[in-house]
């Protein structure tokens, strides 16, 4: 499946070359990152996305093979971007060096706060890759990464895991996160369920049912932890 992504990519888009046509390119995906997070893809044309670039259809056409081959280069370009934010929020939560039951909370929320910025334009794309498969399979390629740098990150506290199954414990914090957080947000959801219940609550939810998850002990006492770290 990689190597079919990368095929698809290098055989739709055409690379400028000269700094002029760069810097038009440039123009052009970043007029339809916003017109994305504005309108959503139903509300998403080659020719507005023309006038608000100031890039002439023929250009756009040059370029790409048709909308779709537009809207998966946005969203490789996203990916990219928010893979490398990812990364620094895991290296700065690892070099803190903290204990897993102080660690869990903060990498929670910290997480949680990263979709919530970029829930935006994720909605998008999850909306779309039931009927893009390429599309999908970026989707998955990223939660995939996401999801080992998430457990790698806790499983450097494995000495402090109870749970007789330290991989799949991990593992299963960062699904039961995702998915919660992300109907929260209305990632791969319809819209009535989006915004339910308080954010702060959900988070606090999530980090307390984490940590005694792997670790045990008692639950209003690491409420009231979790109570006075994350806010």
């Amino acid at each position: 499946m990689t190597e079919q992504l990368a095929a698809v990519r290098r055989s739709r888009v055409r690379r400028p070359k000269q700094d002029r046509s760069r810097s038009s390119m440039e123009r052009l995906l970043a007029a339809a990152v916003r017109m994305l997070v504005q309108g959503g893809y139903s509300e998403f044309t080659l020719q507005e996305l023309s006038k608000r670039a100031k890039v002439s259809i023929g250009s756009i056409y040059l370029r790409f093979e048709n909308k779709q081959a537009l809207i998966r280069e946005v969203q490789i370009r996203f990916l990219h971007q928010i893979e490398r934010e990812h990364a620094v929020i895991i290296n700065g939560l690892r070099r803190r060096g903290l204990a897993l039951r102080e660690l869990v909370p903060i990498a929670i929320r910290e997480y949680g706060g990263f979709l919530r910025k970029h829930a935006d334009l994720l909605r998008v794309f999850m909306e779309l890759a039931p009927t893009d498969p390429i599309v999908a399979a970026h989707g998955k390629k990223y939660y995939g990464q996401s999801a080992t740098d998430f457990a790698l990150l806790l499983l450097d506290r494995r000495d402090e895991i109870r749970h007789p199954d330290p991989e799949h414990a991990v593992e299963a914090c960062f699904a039961v996160m995702y998915a919660s957080v992300g109907r929260h947000l209305g990632l791969g959801t319809t819209s009535d369920v989006m915004g339910e219940g308080n954010w702060d609550t959900l988070l606090d939810d999530l980090s307390l049912m984490s940590v005694l998850w792997l670790v045990g002990g008692d639950p209003d006492a690491d409420r009231s932890i979790f109570l006075a770290m994350g806010k």
